[in-house]
């Protein structure tokens, strides 16, 4: 095994555990609550529970970025940068976050930087619209207990294994402690940003963004339900596909406890990593 990953895996995931710990205090402390969980949910319970888990992934993302200078890091931040603005808005708006177009201009915003890696206008255009699908596909995807971090937990695994990769690793294993069901901290749209950022960016540098259709099923699946059921309601005039989307709430509709739901889409998530896995040693 790289030794570098070993090593940063260790320290993510010691440090990651006082990390989001400290953040689950300092949530609860400063009342950093979405305060409204979709209005027409019955249970309202998790309206309480801090969206300071983000905040940590930025904060150990920060030092990594700071030890290895990896870009895609830097990416992962300046989209985290966004999902904390939408973050506080809900903590401080009744649970209404930032307008999706706001998001979109800050996103195509962040995309500019590509500029700076030689890439010309018309792949600036190219890699906003993967940065927008990719971080939308994470967002989407956090939304049962612990459903992103351990779809996560593949995706770090298939990717080159080496001390980003590996303090990555240990920091969503630290998280899951504290954000598996029942979850006493989220990662909030700053965690899901971050993750949707720095993919979309790694396999952007490396010329390989089309690889994200598996590196990101889950999340693709999550978008792709949300995409039928608007489109069919329009076109049958109020009927659904979905009991409710994105589809993992399909899922929680009918009954599916929270880690059944993620033990079978991380588990697709993994299949999915191993047939990406073949790809790359086949091409």
């Amino acid at each position: 095994m790289n030794r570098s990953f070993f090593v940063f895996f260790l320290l993510g995931l010691c440090a990651g555990y006082l990390v989001f710990w400290l953040c689950l205090k300092l949530g609860i402390q400063l009342k950093f609550y979405p305060k409204r969980i979709r209005e027409f949910y019955e249970d309202q319970s998790k309206s309480s529970i801090p969206l300071s888990g983000g905040i940590g992934f930025m904060l150990l993302s920060m030092g990594l970025y700071i030890y290895f200078r990896e870009p895609a890091l830097l990416l992962g931040l300046l989209c985290g940068l966004v999902g904390l603005v939408d973050d506080l808005s809900k903590t401080l708006r009744h649970g209404e976050g930032i307008k999706a177009r706001v998001k979109v201009v800050l996103l195509f915003l962040i995309s500019l930087v590509f500029l700076s890696f030689g890439f010309d206008f018309v792949r600036v255009l190219w890699c906003f619209i993967v940065i927008l699908a990719t971080t939308s596909a994470t967002n989407f995807t956090d939304g049962v207990d612990g459903l992103l971090g351990s779809v996560l937990i593949p995706v770090m695994l298939i990717l080159p294994l080496s001390g980003v990769t590996g303090g990555l690793l240990g920091a969503l294993l630290a998280f899951l402690f504290f954000n598996v069901s029942p979850a006493k901290l989220f990662m909030g749209d700053t965690g899901s940003f971050f993750f949707g950022g720095f993919l979309g960016g790694l396999m952007l540098i490396e010329g390989k963004e089309w690889w994200l259709l598996l590196l990101c099923f889950i999340g693709v699946v999550e978008v792709a339900s949300v995409i039928i059921q608007v489109t069919y309601f329009h076109l049958t005039g109020g009927k659904r596909v979905f009991l409710m989307t994105p589809i993992h709430h399909h899922f929680q509709k009918l009954g599916w406890s929270d880690p059944r739901i993620v033990t079978l889409f991380a588990s697709l998530q993994a299949i999915a990593c191993i047939f990406l896995w073949m790809g790359w040693n086949i091409w």
